[in-house]
């Protein structure tokens, strides 16, 4: 049901049965979650919207039992919260974004090393392919799908070490950062799309040739340059004096 990307998925072709005269889908929990996760990153649903059940099954034609598993399931992944009554999106602040790259680095510094050890030639060649279309996307200036395939990138190396833990737990990630203001390091103006590709093809040829420490220092070097940029771009913290 879910593709190994951050976010992203394929639908299956769900059965359609009516029910109470109306015609309603077999959305298990798990199904409409991994649905409406999906929905909320690519409608950049705002931080603060309220999500409410009726609203989430008449949208998708379903009962509020799966709704309501499917809230639980993207409160747990802390990417929706509580207000009152309500479900609401998680917006996380600038000083959370420092925590997630972080706790990134600490997953993928993993990921990379198991990738290199595990991960087939068609696999290490489809993360090539990967690099190649986001280059393409630039040229295009089609940054939102640019955006995505970054997510791929570094989701598609946790499918090579073949952990499925270590993989969910990035996706997670992946998503928390989407909905933050400075997840979209393509807004950022010290944010460069160039030298990002660059990073990404030096990761790439340690793959390839299976070079686990090469791999894993570029890995390492990479987020860190998210992190930096990000904070820069954000200006000072607030409570903190500028030196």
């Amino acid at each position: 049901m879910r593709g190994a990307t951050g976010g992203i998925m394929v639908k299956a072709d769900l059965q359609v049965t009516a029910e109470d005269g109306e015609m309603r889908r077999h959305y298990t929990g798990e199904e409409l979650y991994l649905i409406l996760r999906q929905d909320l990153i690519n409608d950049r649903t705002p931080g603060g919207a309220v999500l409410q059940e009726n609203e989430i099954a008449a949208r998708y034609g379903v009962s509020r039992t799966p709704v309501r598993e499917a809230l639980q399931r993207l409160h747990q992944d802390n990417l929706i919260g509580r207000k009152g009554r309500f479900y609401t999106v998680v917006q996380p602040p600038v000083e959370r974004i420092r925590e997630l790259y972080e706790f990134r680095e600490a997953i993928e510094a993993s990921t990379i090393v198991l990738c290199c050890r595990r991960a087939s030639d068609e696999e290490l060649e489809h993360i090539c392919k990967i690099v190649d279309d986001q280059q393409e996307a630039v040229f295009q200036k089609r940054f939102y799908d640019y955006e995505r395939l970054d997510a791929l990138f570094h989701v598609g190396i946790a499918n090579g070490a073949n952990n499925c833990l270590l993989t969910h737990q990035l996706e997670v990630s992946y998503d928390q950062i989407w909905f933050s203001k400075v997840g979209n390091l393509v807004s950022l103006q010290e944010y460069s799309v160039d030298e990002t590709i660059a990073e990404h093809r030096r990761i790439v040829d340690a793959l390839i040739r299976r070079k686990e420490d090469v791999a894993k220092a570029e890995m390492i070097s990479h987020l860190r340059a998210a992190i930096d940029v990000s904070e820069r771009s954000a200006g000072p913290r607030r409570g903190k004096k500028r030196l």
